[in-house]
């Protein structure tokens, strides 16, 4: 039986993206007749084993790491704050530079390959990859002769000229590809990948390669509007025709949460009577790893300061049972995230949103508003712009519904569990 190795040193409990994504991808690899065993933290859980994988704790360091409190050398710390101290005086002064990568995902790799006997015969996959693991990556093809090389699988969500952890020293990754380019390891013994064909592109572009696209696969079909209404509803004490309005994830500027305040209060203004009782925001808004920016905070305490019975805040963690109701429950997904930020850079909430049947409302220039564009959904710049869409939505609920439900049968027919590392597979095959 061939062996697949799925690394991921974020990989530790059973909640989140990492999670998700790796049993979905071990499922797809399962399916084509492949052994899987997850590469994982140090400080996995003992619930990590439910999928028939072997487990293999290896990491010593998550890539969110360096945003945890006091991470960063002091160096790192009085630049931030010079920066900071810059910024209040009104100067105009350079980005503060990143904190250091760990250095330990390489190492680790190593130790995990000569621990497994990993081969020319194996494959590895790492789907979430950062600047610190796709420069290890890089550098174990570099440094491994081709007989003893692994084919490796590696996919990024992230941008390196916008947002992505992790990144320093990523501006010579180019040449690093170039030379694997020439020797030919590049397109044979490794692949690499993005999370959205517009993201592909951009990076493909970026570094002079080939990047494909590797789409997040669909694990769940069911199809679960109903239950999740009623039971939203039930919980939160709505009428049964609430449109609800939701956000997923943690509240972070870069995800625009800082706008949902002006958002819902332009909501409530413009619409007709009819139509504001009927709309509910039911926003997500757990803390990010480094907790709440003061600007969050202050957003929270808006939203708060809203009439009752507008405005529902979810803002600790969410158990995947009770984030996923609050998803199947939702008729918009609220995705007012920076054009910076997520110009092309992926994001699970999309594929969630599209898979469910889910109306997105986004803002231009962003992947999530090219998804919308291009699922039925609608775009706004400001927050005024997407309130209005959001109104003209609910008021013209049952078309936009049936759209949803449709690009939900297409997306998550192209997008099935079984075809994500078949696309892997496709890729060698071509090669």
């Amino acid at each position: 039986m061939p062996r697949l190795f799925i690394a991921d040193p974020s990989l530790k409990d059973l909640r989140g993206h990492h999670y998700m994504l790796t049993r979905a991808a071990t499922r797809s690899a399962q399916q084509a007749g492949f052994e899987v065993t997850w590469l994982c933290s140090s400080a996995f859980s003992s619930e990590l084993d439910q999928s028939g994988a072997n487990i293999a704790p290896v990491f010593g360091a998550s890539m969110y790491d360096a945003y945890l409190p006091n991470a960063a050398s002091p160096e790192i710390k009085m630049a931030r704050l010079g920066q900071r101290l810059k910024k209040l005086l009104g100067a105009s002064s350079p980005p503060p530079p990143q904190a250091p990568a760990h250095g330990k995902f390489y190492a680790d790799l190593c130790i995990a390959i000569a621990q497994h006997a990993i081969g020319a015969d194996d494959r590895i996959l790492l789907h979430t990859g950062d600047g610190e693991s796709l420069q290890a990556v890089v550098q174990f093809v570099q440094e491994t002769p081709s007989e003893g090389l692994p084919i490796i699988h590696m996919a990024t969500p992230y941008d390196p000229s916008g947002v992505m952890p992790n990144k320093a020293g990523m501006e010579n990754f180019p040449a690093r590809l170039a030379e694997l380019k020439a020797n030919g390891k590049l397109g044979s013994k490794l692949f690499l990948y993005a999370e959205n064909a517009l993201l592909a592109e951009h990076l493909s572009g970026l570094w002079d390669v080939t990047v494909r696209p590797l789409p997040l696969p669909v694990s769940d079909t069911t199809d679960r509007t109903a239950a999740a209404k009623s039971q939203l509803c039930e919980r939160l004490h709505l009428p049964s025709d609430a449109f609800v309005v939701v956000s997923l994830g943690a509240a972070r500027i870069e995800k625009g949460f800082h706008l949902m305040p002006d958002i819902a209060r332009r909501v409530f203004e413009l619409a007709d009577d009819k139509t504001a009782q009927r709309i509910k925001f039911a926003l997500h808004a757990s803390p990010q790893i480094i907790g709440r920016d003061p600007v969050i905070a202050k957003a929270i305490g808006a939203l708060e300061d809203r009439p009752d019975g507008q405005i529902f805040l979810q803002l600790d963690a969410l158990s995947d049972a009770d984030y996923q109701t609050l998803l199947h429950a939702s008729d918009v997904v609220l995705m007012p995230y920076g054009e910076r930020e997520y110009r092309v850079r992926g994001s699970a909430v999309v594929t969630e949103a599209i898979s469910a049947g889910k109306t997105i409302v986004a803002r231009p220039n962003t992947y999530p508003g090219a998804a919308a564009e291009q699922h039925g959904g609608r775009t706004g710049d400001a927050p005024i712009d997407m309130a209005k869409a959001i109104i003209d939505i609910a008021q013209n609920r049952e078309a936009f519904a049936a759209r949803a439900a449709s690009e939900r049968v297409m997306y998550n027919e192209a997008n099935a569990v079984e075809k994500y590392w078949r696309r892997c597979l496709k890729a060698e095959n071509s090669a």
